[in-house]
């Protein structure tokens, strides 16, 4: 695991605000491919994008990628907790490929989506505290925007078998299972 890891390539288009510094650029978008995920305490999930002119970019934040031209999510909409440390793993499961979501936004609002892949953390800090440790789904929207939201506020949807009930009151975990150190909660 490192601060700087493989995803699944992806088509996008990257926000031309985020090419210029948000000086200009503003409603344009430049086409390109998410190849790798970037992961820095405090810092929003960010990417590594090849564009179609040649031009790599790196720490490219969540709020500036999207799957088409749209208007844009503001940054804490976009994503619920910033990335819980520099280790992480990137993994598209099997299991959620071609699944849509629910996602419940700070705002209140439910946007729906489809999965694209999931970032998990590891090695300290709150990604080793039971009830803090969150992954962070890569959704995108239907709208197209991007996301990155954690377990707790997505609502997965396979009509063969899952009868969506929402309930996001539910208690994450605060203990620790381990039987050489068995501890009651933190």
């Amino acid at each position: 695991m490192s601060f700087l890891v493989n995803t699944p390539y992806i088509a996008c288009y990257v926000r031309n605000e985020f090419l210029f510094d948000e000086q200009s650029g503003h409603g344009q978008f430049t086409h390109g491919y998410v190849f790798g995920f970037r992961a820095e305490p405090h810092r929003v999930p960010m990417f590594q994008v090849m564009l179609e002119n040649g031009s790599q970019w790196a720490r490219v934040p969540v709020h500036m990628i999207c799957s088409k031209p749209c208007e844009p999510l503001a940054l804490d909409v976009s994503v619920w907790w910033d990335s819980y440390s520099r280790y992480c793993t990137v993994i598209e499961f099997d299991f959620l490929r071609d699944h849509t979501v629910s996602c419940y936004g700070r705002d209140k609002i439910t946007r729906q989506g489809n999965y694209l892949f999931t970032v998990d953390w590891a090695t300290g800090g709150w990604s080793e505290i039971p009830d803090q440790h969150k992954n962070h789904h890569i959704i995108s929207l239907d709208t197209g925007q991007w996301i990155a939201y954690p377990n707790n506020k997505c609502i997965w949807t396979d009509k063969s078998w899952i009868k969506p009930e929402p309930n996001f009151d539910w208690k994450s975990p605060s203990r620790i299972y381990s039987v050489e150190h068995l501890q009651e909660k933190l």
